[in-house]
């Protein structure tokens, strides 16, 4: 049930968050905060965006799956090989964040980055883990890596 609670806030959090709710972007900040879930929602989802970018939209639906699996058995596999899950989920999602933060490089994803208030579309993760290894391999090279570690992630 915390899973599945902790889902919904998040998700909930992100759909309405306003970067005016934060104080470090916009000064001065939104009195009342406009997220649904207020003060703490509007940090809760900016801190998921800091961390993953557009990925972070991702976050809830993994918690639900996980949620899920755990309260009704349904993806059952995923509460009985619980370590593996994690780790492909958190692969998916490393890569998704790569592939972005790659994306956000060459332009791609205008300025979404900045209505979120975050560094790049990758979020910090992509940021980090392009800028610290896989950019050795080029942009082409990284893309072909993320994209092969997202669809074992998926798989």
């Amino acid at each position: 049930m915390a899973l599945l609670a902790a889902a919904l806030l998040l998700f909930v959090a992100q759909l309405s968050f306003d970067r005016g709710d934060i104080a470090t972007l916009v000064l001065p900040a939104n009195k009342p905060a406009h997220n649904l879930i207020g003060w703490l929602g509007a940090h809760f989802a900016w801190l998921s965006f800091q961390a993953f970018g557009v990925a972070a939209y991702i976050v809830p639906l993994l918690l639900a799956a996980f949620g899920v699996a755990y309260l009704f058995n349904f993806l059952g596999y995923l509460r009985e090989r619980s370590k593996w899950s994690l780790l492909w989920a958190s692969l998916l999602l490393v890569s998704l964040t790569g592939l972005l933060h790659i994306m956000w490089d060459s332009g791609l994803t205008g300025n979404i980055h900045v209505n979120l208030g975050t560094h790049s579309a990758g979020g910090a993760l992509g940021w980090l883990t392009y800028e610290y290894g896989l950019w050795m391999l080029g942009k082409v090279g990284a893309v072909i890596v993320y994209a092969t570690l997202s669809v074992i992630g998926v798989l």
